[in-house]
Formats: C-alpha cells, sequence, structure tokens
C-alpha cells in the first residue's frame, strides 16, 4: 500500500512523498523549494532515499525489531512512518494525509508525550522516538529523567564499546581544546551489562544536521576534496572557517590515536537553530564507541603497518588519507594524552582481561609515537611501513613501533 504523506520542518511544509507499507521505502518526493527540507533545502528523490534509510532502525538492532513486530509493522521503515519519522535531534516529521496536526501536537519534547503514547486523533500512529535512532549499539531514549538522555548498551566484548565512550570524554576534557564534545557516562543494567549514556545535546531550537546532509546538499567539484567542500559549505552557513577547520583536524587526530574507525558522515555535523535555519557550532564530537580494537581477539600488539591497514569509515577508507588533509598538526596536544599506564589501568580497572587491556594500551602507545612524529613534520605512509617492516624481516629485526 502506498501512503502519502507531508513531510513537515516544524510547521512548515517541505514536500510530498509517498511510502510504501510493504517494504517500508520512500518511493517518491515532490519538494516545495521553500528551502526548508533536508540536505539544506536541495532535497533530490536520491538523496531523500539515503535520508529515509538513513533514519530507519537498522535491521541488526534485535532489540527494536521485536518492538516492530509487536506494533504490527513488518518493517523498520513502516514503523518509521508509524510514528511520524519524528526524531530527538531534528524538527522533521511527518504528517499523514487528511490529518490537521501541528508541530506542539507530535513535538517528542512536550510535556506529557511519553513512548507508546498516540498521536491525537490518530491512533494508527505512535510516539516512539526510537523509531528513528540509528547506530549498531542497542539503544534507547530515556525521557523520562530531567534531561532527555540517550541510554546505549554495551553487552558483548567487555562492555568496551561504552568504556571506549567514557575514556574519549576523558581524553576531551584533559585537552581542553575549546571544541564541543559529548560528555558521556558510565551506568550497569539489571543484566550486568555496561551502558554509556549522556544528554541529548539537540533541543527544541538546536538541531543537528549530519556532514552528510551538508555534503549533498551541493555538487562537490572533482577538483575540491570533501574534507575541504565540508569545510566550505560549513562557513558558507555562518560557521568561522578557521574554527570548522581546526574543529576538523582535531576529530581527526583525536579519531586516530584512539583508532576510531567509525566516523561515518552521519556521526559528525552541524548545529542548526531550527527557527531560522542558520548553523550556531559544529556537533560536538560524539559516538566514539567503535575504537580501541574493541572486537579484536588477537593479543600481540600490531605493527605499525597493520595500524595503517585497518579500514575506516569516514571521507576515506584509511587513516592515512585522512591524515593528509590535516592543517593544524598540532590542535591535539600530545603531552595531554594518557600514557600506557593510565590506558592499561582504565580499562583493567573496568573489567576487561589484563591481556587485553596490555594489547589496547600498546597498540596506542604506538599510535601517540606516530602522532608525535606527524606532529614533528613527518607524514604517515602505509607503503613505507610496509617496505620498513619487510627490510626488517630480511635483517631479523623486526621493529614494534
Amino acid at each position: 500500500m502506498i501512503r502519502l504523506y507531508t513531510l513537515k520542518h516544524r510547521d512548515a511544509d517541505c514536500g510530498v512523498l509517498t511510502i510504501d507499507t510493504d517494504d517500508g521505502k520512500l518511493q517518491s518526493y515532490a519538494s516545495y523549494g521553500n528551502c526548508q527540507g533536508p540536505f539544506l533545502g536541495n532535497s533530490t528523490l536520491k538523496n531523500m532515499k539515503r535520508w529515509w534509510t538513513a533514519r530507519c532502525v537498522p535491521a541488526d538492532r534485535k532489540a527494536m525489531q521485536e518492538v516492530i513486530r509487536l506494533s504490527g509493522c513488518f518493517t523498520s521503515g513502516e514503523y518509521l512512518a508509524k510514528n511520524l519519522a519524528l526524531s530527538m535531534t531534528d524538527c522533521y516529521w511527518l504528517c499523514p494525509e487528511g490529518l490537521d496536526l501541528k508541530w506542539e501536537d507530535v513535538n517528542l519534547r512536550k510535556s506529557g508525550i511519553v513512548m507508546g503514547g498516540k498521536v491525537p486523533y490518530h491512533n494508527a500512529t505512535s510516539y516512539d522516538p526510537n523509531a528513528s535512532l540509528g547506530g549498531q549499539m542497542e539503544k534507547y531514549w530515556d525521557l523520562l529523567r530531567n534531561e532527555p538522555t540517550l541510554v546505549k548498551t554495551a553487552g558483548t566484548h567487555y562492555g568496551q564499546q561504552a568504556l571506549n565512550e567514557l575514556f574519549a570524554t576523558n581524553i576531551h576534557k584533559k585537552q581542553d581544546s575549546g571544541f564541543p564534545f559529548v560528555k558521556y557516562d558510565l551506568e550497569t543494567t539489571a543484566d550486568g551489562d555496561l551502558c554509556s549514556v549522556c544528554k541529548s545535546f539537540t533541543s527544541d531550537r538546536i538541531e543537528f544536521v549530519p556532514a552528510m546532509e551538508i555534503l549533498d546538499s551541493e555538487k562537490i567539484k572533482n577538483d575540491e576534496a570533501l574534507y575541504d567542500a565540508y569545510i566550505r559549505i560549513c562557513s558558507e552557513h555562518g560557521l568561522d572557517k578557521q574554527y570548522i577547520s581546526d574543529y576538523m583536524d582535531y576529530q581527526t587526530l583525536s579519531d586516530f590515536v584512539i583508532s576510531n574507525t567509525d566516523e561515518h558522515l552521519l556521526n559528525f555535523g552541524a548545529l542548526r537553530d531550527s527557527t531560522d535555519m542558520n548553523f550556531k557550532d559544529t556537533a560536538p564530537i560524539f559516538d566514539s564507541g567503535n575504537s580501541m580494537f574493541y572486537s579484536d581477539i588477537r593479543r600481540r600488539p600490531f605493527e605499525r603497518y597493520e595500524l595503517l591497514e585497518r579500514k575506516i569509515t569516514t571521507f576515506h577508507d584509511s587513516e592515512e588519507a585522512m591524515l593528509k588533509h590535516v592543517k593544524n598538526r598540532t590542535v591535539l596536544k600530545e603531552d595531554l594524552l594518557p600514557s600506557l599506564k593510565e590506558v592499561l589501568e582504565f580499562y583493567a580497572d573496568r573489567g576487561v582481561p589484563e591481556d587485553k587491556s596490555m594489547f589496547i594500551a600498546k597498540n596506542y602507545e604506538i599510535k601517540v609515537r606516530m602522532l608525535r612524529e606527524f606532529q614533528k613534520g613527518k607524514s604517515i605512509s602505509l607503503y613505507r611501513e610496509q617496505k620498513k617492516y619487510k627490510n626488517s624481516l630480511h635483517s631479523g629485526s623486526i621493529p614494534h613501533d
């Protein structure tokens, strides 16, 4: 069945779209051209299909899949439409054909609206703030606390994804860089699983615009790197160009040090005033759970070339390529980073086996040494590290840093 909706931003009509309830996919989109839609107002059908897919709950989130099944829906896309595509991070939503709903009727932050409640006069819909919550970890919004709080459960790998977010928080606190970052804390579930918890960095007025929407808002010239294009577009929408450039360098270098493999284009972006649509700041650094070798089962530290061979998800698939864009090499203070001993104690004291904690700490130490070299002007090269390692095999002296 094809259902018709008006895509709205707060109370502004952005366009009309259709959803196929059989597969939960967006089928068509016609923009009203008022510059308030996703992708900074340049919402093509291709872009909107990506937007819809990114907004749906991932298929591997088992807890949410059970919620979707119990709701009577067959797909996460159908469930998203049932919940009007509402999100805790922005002000976009769907108004079903034939209903006269206002933003104040559906705003998830409005007092009295809780998960499972019904939209007034329309029992076919519901208010689940988690229907648009992406990412790998099992997570949910707790709206019963004093402030909306995101709770992410790390039930595998000794809870290391949650620990990593606290570790990254500690790094950013000590750096005191002036750049925003999410402050994560730890909690434990009744089953003993670790959770990372953080307060929402958006509000009724301030919303998150992911880098994907910023970059896909216009056609980028072939001779302009996406890294640089992102900085340019943000500056054209109100952010200071030097500030956003330094922020991106800081994010890139801190990701390098903690070996964050998951800085994809939905995991960073800008904060925008949802009433005047102007950019206000970079979004705080968040979602650093897939770092510090959390899923690795080996215990021998990686060689330098092996560390650089690891694939990442961001503008490029390698750290070497990302580092080539960094202009301010010293924006991350190497002398303020934790020592090997501090890293070892951080993880071992929180339940990670000692051999795994040592593996984490040793690899981290190598990355810090590579950062130090980079900040002194040396380029980071996978080819050179591979060649160096091969030469060491012939000489019988294998380097480990």
